[in-house]
């Protein structure tokens, strides 16, 4: 998927002549799982699950090597309680073995990241990452500019899901990483980081979201608000970017706003998704009746629901107050996580990003340190998304970018990057 996630699996093997093969081949990797899923995206590809056993396999040589070490002991014989505590109610399947596996991508990832020796350069993850989401958005405006891959959301509707099938999961990767190329832009000053910042700027309001029209507004904003206004320790605008924020503030940016407003009220399905947005909130989000079957459902808890869960047992409840034909989640992932996992594990799933929200609050207000400033609003819009549109801690896509922040947070004061 990304070179920094794939350098272990190549040092790994006697292939090593073929390193550059492994690279071109897995960086492509999400939109190659969707194409090899047909024109629909809704076809089989096991190549997502292969790959994400890779990143578990080598992760385990450094699970219990680093900070997290007895905090991922304690999830891992959680996942295994809750398994067991599931299998005997009926509430187990593979869905929730999936699920398990997904939201544990993070602690997978964060090992290899601080455990192994091959990424102690922090240049190489942070460019690595920022490449993934430079080619996803160069996917995504090569393929609403020359029309192929999938339509985004509905038929006759603005945007494109290119060849990603979870765009979600893919919106809330890019607006990560745009934050680092702005982080990576102010810390170092090499114009390319601000380049791929404006690249994933086009290329994630071409999704056609709520998400990624207002993240993208409000990344911009930050990234002119931090030129123009704040004074940190380790970084210092040059008059002339602030003469070309200003610009932007004035002429570009009032453009996009009035272009994305023209879109949203020409395209029927936007204009009424968007519609009272700020009276109905929840509603645009479309998930106000999957949320709504989603409390009902764990208002008939117990005891034992409310601390364990009911695993697969919490979406077929939901399906039959959705009148769906599958198991269905609410898509909010605190909902979904109490929902299947109960209190207990939920805690600690989510405690860690929020943890590190506080303390990153805490370090800019004491310093003023230009990652802090970027870490709180990358881990805010992470938290956000998770509570309003889901597809955060239950994406291991996303998660693996939320590890790279994670890593630069825990060594800031070590980093030094170019």
């Amino acid at each position: 998927l990304v070179h920094y996630k794939i350098l272990i699996f190549c040092k790994f093997t006697l292939l090593k002549p073929y390193k550059q093969l492994y690279y071109n081949i897995l960086i492509y990797r999400t939109p190659l799982n969707g194409y090899l899923k047909g024109t629909d995206g809704s076809g089989d590809s096991l190549l997502g699950i292969l790959y994400r056993g890779i990143i578990i396999l080598f992760s385990c040589f450094y699970l219990f090597r680093t900070r997290y070490s007895n905090y991922i002991k304690v999830l891992l014989l959680s996942a295994v309680f809750l398994s067991v505590y599931q299998l005997i109610i009926g509430g187990f399947s593979s869905r929730t073995f999936m699920m398990l596996i997904k939201i544990l991508n993070f602690y997978f990832v964060i090992s290899l990241l601080l455990g192994c020796k091959y990424f102690s350069s922090y240049t190489q993850v942070v460019r690595s990452a920022i490449w993934y989401g430079v080619i996803a958005a160069f996917i995504l405006i090569y393929c609403f500019v020359f029309k192929v891959g999938y339509g985004s959301y509905t038929d006759e509707t603005f945007g494109t899901k290119g060849f990603f099938v979870a765009m979600n999961d893919v919106g809330l990767t890019i607006l990560l990483l745009n934050i680092l190329a702005c982080y990576s832009f102010q810390k170092t000053k090499n114009n390319n980081y601000l380049l791929a910042s404006l690249v994933m700027s086009g290329g994630a309001c071409l999704v056609g979201s709520m998400a990624c029209f207002f993240g993208t507004a409000f990344i911009l904003l930050s990234f002119a608000i931090s030129v123009l206004f704040m004074d940190f320790e380790d970084y210092k605008s040059s008059r002339t970017l602030k003469i070309i924020v200003v610009l932007f503030l004035f002429v570009i940016f009032n453009f996009l706003v009035i272009k994305i407003i023209t879109i949203i009220q020409e395209d029927s399905f936007l204009s009424r998704k968007y519609a009272d947005i700020m009276e109905v909130f929840l509603s645009a989000s479309g998930r106000d009746r999957l949320i709504d079957a989603a409390v009902r459902t764990i208002g008939n808890f117990n005891v034992f629901d409310w601390f364990f869960g009911k695993g697969n047992l919490f979406l077929i409840e939901n399906q039959r107050y959705l009148h769906f034909e599958a198991p269905k989640e609410a898509e909010v992932d605190p909902i979904d996580l109490i929902g299947q996992s109960g209190i207990i594990f939920s805690f600690f799933i989510l405690y860690i990003p929020i943890k590190k929200l506080f303390s990153c609050i805490k370090g800019f207000f004491k310093k003023h340190n230009i990652l802090d400033y970027w870490s709180v609003i990358a881990l805010f819009m992470f938290i956000g998304h998770a509570c309003y549109g889901g597809h955060a801690y239950t994406s291991p896509l996303v998660l693996s970018y939320l590890a790279v922040f994670i890593y630069l947070i825990d060594n800031k004061n070590k980093i030094n990057i170019s």
